[in-house]
């Protein structure tokens, strides 16, 4: 009522105020990495990605919407596909130097033995154990690190120039700066111990293409529409919106201008039309 809004259009208010500002911090994140939204496709998951993904894509000028089989279960998909990890991490400041290669050495093996304790401890063969080590890396003088992959093997003088240079290299993409001739410290050693498990096979369903199952009243853009209703499992090369597709944990809105293809592992891609906003 302050607002002088109905029901309907106070609703749509509060979605595009969501929207907003998610695209904000979507912003802000890759900003803070020089990245740029409209080089990105935008991936779709959780129960209720789907009413906001390609109203997020299109205030980030993003050209492609990728829905995966299940969206509303993904994060437990990806649970079952997932290796078992364990990070373990010592800090002992020091430059990165071969001066410092003995107590570099020292605390790699301290950290390679706690992780293949680990892995050890929960029942991974020994030949499905890999320790990979990082360090975060600094500027002398700075007040934060980078945290630059090492690898699999102990330091040496080889490796620990590669480092350095890989550091220098991360600091330059994360920053647009970098300074070769600056002395870099080493603050923490770090070391990522995976246990490998074996890869579930997921197949997308069998599909049997069928026209939309009906209609349905929505409130979008500002009127009431009349918008086909899709099952997602009979979607069969896809749609173009305005739409709505319902699967099982999940719906998703294709708004006007966009189409939505189904790819050879089941995904949905949604794509802004030529011309489109």
């Amino acid at each position: 009522e302050p607002l002088g809004l109905g029901t309907d259009a106070a609703a749509e208010g509060i979605r595009a105020v969501a929207n907003a500002r998610m695209a904000s911090a979507i912003k802000l994140s890759l900003f803070e990495k020089g990245a740029d939204p409209r080089e990105f496709a935008l991936a779709s998951f959780g129960g209720a990605g789907g009413l906001h993904a390609v109203a997020l894509a299109e205030e980030l000028d993003i050209a492609e919407v990728i829905f995966p089989r299940d969206p509303g279960t993904l994060s437990a998909r990806g649970i079952l596909a997932a290796d078992i990890a364990h990070d373990v991490a010592r800090s002992q400041p020091m430059p990165a130097e071969e001066a410092s290669l003995p107590a570099l050495a020292a605390l790699a093996l301290e950290l390679f033995a706690a992780g293949l304790s680990l892995l050890e401890r929960d029942g991974i063969p020994a030949d499905s154990r890999i320790v990979r080590l990082a360090a975060d890396m600094r500027y002398r003088g700075q007040a934060f690190e980078l945290t630059v992959p090492w690898g699999t093997e102990e330091p040496d003088a080889g490796n620990l120039a590669r480092l350095i240079d890989a550091f220098h290299d991360m600091h330059k993409r994360r920053y647009a700066h970098a300074d070769p001739t600056a002395p870099v410290e080493i603050v923490t050693l770090r070391a990522a111990a995976l246990g490998k498990l074996p890869r579930p096979e997921i197949r997308p369903p069998a599909v049997e293409p069928g026209p939309a199952k009906g209609t349905r009243r929505v409130f979008l853009g500002g009127d009431w529409l009349d918008l086909p209703v899709h099952d997602r499992d009979r979607l069969g090369s896809g749609t173009a919106g305005p739409a709505i597709i319902e699967e099982q944990h999940t719906t998703l809105l294709i708004p006007q201008d966009w189409t939505a293809e189904v790819s050879s592992d089941g995904s949905l891609v949604a794509r802004r039309a030529e011309g489109g906003a």
